[in-house]
């Protein structure tokens, strides 16, 4: 028997969960719980086996409750049950110590089947989630120089700022606005998903795109 607490502030939806599951033969709904603390202070006392647990709650949210039980109960394990379907948050609560991910759009047999398989040491994520996150996942990992086309304009630009010249006076030696040099500076750092001009230059020079520039110039 997988027991089970819901933690969800909707009193509707909690209740509805708990009816949903009540006929199930190898689950039993313990408690139902409207915030973070108030299911912290159930885990003192019930016994669970997992957790039903909502992100966006009251006085505590699920994030801080999740970190907390993963800490001081790690046996109980949370399966999140939210309708945010949104990568980034599969990966804060995964990081902050849930065992699984589905969303409330989805239907009983798929319910059940996660809490048995969360119960069971496992993990369990919504499938079209599952799709989102690889999709986000693959988008990252292609996004190197080595993909990147640049324009002329843009190879111009980035050996002008490698030589260390202002957007002011980049503008002026190639004729165009300082407005105009700061996108094409912006779009560069986007599409070589560099976090600064430091790190833009560092990465160019690393692909070849500034070969008779040093690196060590660059460092941070």
């Amino acid at each position: 028997m997988v027991r089970v607490i819901i933690a969800e502030d909707h009193d509707i939806l909690r209740e509805g969960l708990q009816s949903l599951l009540r006929d199930e033969p190898k689950i039993k709904v313990v408690a139902g719980a409207a915030n973070g603390k108030i299911l912290l202070d159930y885990l003192e006392t019930t016994p669970v086996d997992v957790i039903l647990m909502d992100i966006n709650m009251p006085v505590m949210n699920g994030v801080e409750a999740t970190k907390i039980i993963a800490s001081e109960f790690p046996k109980i394990k949370v399966l999140v049950l939210s309708m945010m379907d949104n990568p980034n948050y599969l990966t804060m609560m995964m990081e902050a110590g849930a065992k699984g991910y589905i969303l409330k759009s989805t239907g009983k047999e798929e319910l059940v089947h996660a809490i048995e398989v969360v119960a069971a040491g496992g993990k369990y994520i919504s499938p079209s989630l599952q799709a989102k996150a690889e999709a986000l996942n693959a988008k990252t990992n292609n996004d190197s120089f080595d993909d990147v086309k640049l324009t002329r304009r843009e190879l111009q630009i980035l050996e002008m700022l490698a030589e260390g010249m202002t957007n002011k006076e980049i503008a002026e030696k190639i004729f165009l606005s300082r407005r105009t040099v700061e996108t094409h500076r912006k779009n560069l750092i986007e599409k070589t998903n560099c976090k600064n001009s430091s790190a833009l230059i560092k990465y160019a020079i690393e692909k070849g795109y500034l070969k008779n520039l040093n690196i060590e110039k660059f460092s941070d």
